[in-house]
């Protein structure tokens, strides 16, 4: 039976990813199980069993969990040997940062929320430490620089992990995570079998059942705050902090020469004939009806899908240095700001965490930048938290352009955005950037190199954008500045009560 231990702190998603990573290695023959570790009480047995899956619980009560685990987690496997599980899976919340101890040789994952702070990995503690795989959680809802950014942070703690990002709801990453599971040891005990790291240590006059407070009542193995250490700490301690001494996690950025995507099949399973190859440089416009698949096409992209996905289709990248960094940088409908910082402060953290050493030049480029695209002006000092939606997706696109390890950027539907698309676009292909959007403006599916029409689950045709279709951009873009010049003048408070014709069409 193989055996894979989960671990992670409460509420980031751990449960979710073990049920899609199951649901992508079910078969009508497969047989698995989770044995979910707890304190008081749990109600993740009941997603457990309305899956099919097999479910065991322990709640540690008021024991040190750690220790409930490892005096209990033998056993489990044995039960789990003589049920005929073909694999077993530990989750474990980390209550105090360590709870779930990884066993030596035993394949290790730890789940980490990406909202729950850009410090939080270097505060986690072993269970990150020593985890083989870091599973962040939640990524689809932070911005693209600062989930860069916590990505950073967590290679800092443990630079070793592999890491990879798992959607709980849609399943987008769990078949990756799959396939290294699939490569875990099989075991039929762990008699004898070592952990990777000691034991949380009390042996103290409240394990016994002590409750009055106070020195007297204090024996046995205790320890007391020194509190000018402390005081210290806090002064010295930046409230974003870089270990600008790791070397670990030098790498080389990755350069693209292009990418390819082969057919696979549409949602009725015919064949999709395409074999399409874009270039850097180029602008590539998504369209189809709403449902189609845009956003699967997308997906597929973004994973590096191989034959592995719903559409059975197969991406391939040909450049330098592929498997460093991430290659793809994703700017969402719904991205947001959860760091508590400025503009300023945040553009800095994520030049920091790409080795940038011109921080005021880069920063003052990026907020240059960013407000060309935005119709609203910010600036350096502005909280990223009160950004409106145009703003933040203007920031964004700058800092992508320019902070961005990622050689490729998915967005989808700009328009929504209030920028300006055009030169969002350019600046984008301008450094260097191969662009996908998904759209359903005519403008923006005319702005690109070629535009990829979607039906029915797979690519139907492909589409170069003609010289009479720039020709007629051109008349497009006066009627969209007209439209642009109305929604101005609402804003302004002013009646829309002249000669629609006339200002259409500028008879003579």
């Amino acid at each position: 039976m193989k055996f894979v231990t989960f671990s992670g702190p409460p509420s980031s998603g751990k449960t979710s990813v073990i049920l899609k990573v199951i649901e992508c290695l079910k078969n009508e023959e497969s047989k698995f199980g989770v044995i979910k570790f707890d304190c008081l009480t749990t109600y993740d047995d009941l997603l457990y069993k309305k899956a099919g899956i097999e479910v065991m619980v322990g709640l540690s009560g008021n024991l040190c969990p750690d220790h409930f685990y490892i005096s209990n987690i033998d056993n489990c496997i044995r039960n789990g040997v003589k049920k005929g599980l073909e694999l077993l899976i530990s989750e474990s919340a980390g209550l105090c940062n360590r709870c779930s101890p990884h066993i030596k040789d035993i394949l290790a994952v730890c789940v980490i929320d990406s909202l729950s702070g850009v410090n939080t990995p270097k505060k986690i503690g072993q269970m990150l430490k020593y985890a083989d795989i870091i599973v962040i959680t939640k990524v689809d809802i932070v911005s693209q620089a600062e989930r860069e950014v916590f990505t950073f942070m967590v290679k800092e703690a443990n630079t070793k992990a592999k890491i990879i990002y798992v959607n709980g709801l849609t399943g987008q990453g769990a078949y990756e995570l799959s396939l290294n599971i699939k490569k875990a040891k099989s075991i039929e005990n762990l008699e004898g079998e070592k952990l990777r790291f000691t034991m949380p240590s009390a042996l103290c006059s409240y394990c016994l059942g002590e409750t009055i407070i106070g020195e007297d009542f204090q024996t046995g193995n205790t320890k007391k705050i020194n509190f000018d250490e402390v005081k210290s700490s806090r002064n010295n301690q930046a409230k974003y902090s870089f270990n600008r001494n790791t070397q670990d996690l030098k790498a080389e950025d990755t350069t693209i020469n292009s990418i390819s995507i082969l057919g696979g099949h549409d949602k009725s399973g015919n064949k999709e004939n395409i074999e399409l190859t874009i270039n850097v440089g180029e602008v590539i416009c998504i369209v189809g009806p709403t449902g189609s698949g845009k956003s699967r096409l997308l997906e597929d992209i973004e994973c590096m899908a191989n034959g592995d996905t719903p559409t059975g289709r197969v991406v391939k990248v040909c450049g330098d240095n592929l498997k460093d960094n991430k290659l793809v940088a994703q700017l969402s409908q719904n991205m947001n700001f959860v760091m508590d910082v400025s503009v300023e402060e945040f553009i800095v953290m994520h030049a920091q965490s790409r080795n940038v050493l011109e921080l005021e030049n880069i920063t003052s480029k990026i907020i240059k930048f960013a407000n060309e695209l935005a119709g609203e002006k910010f600036s350096r000092d502005t909280p990223i938290t009160s950004l409106s939606g145009g703003q933040s997706r203007a920031l964004m696109i700058a800092d992508t352009a320019f902070l961005s390890v990622s050689p490729i950027v998915l967005i989808d539907e700009i328009e929504n955005a209030g920028v300006d698309r055009g030169r969002a676009l350019e600046l984008l292909v301008k450094e260097g950037k191969i662009v996908f959007v998904s759209t359903h403006d005519p403008i923006l599916a005319l702005l690109g190199d070629k535009r990829i029409v979607i039906k029915n689950g797979a690519i139907d045709k492909v589409i170069k954008t003609s010289p009479k279709e720039r020709d007629n951009l051109k008349i497009m873009k006066l009627i969209d500045n007209k439209m642009l010049e109305l929604r101005n003048a609402l804003r302004g408070g002013k009646l829309i009560d002249w000669n629609m014709e006339d200002y259409f069409y500028e008879r003579n």
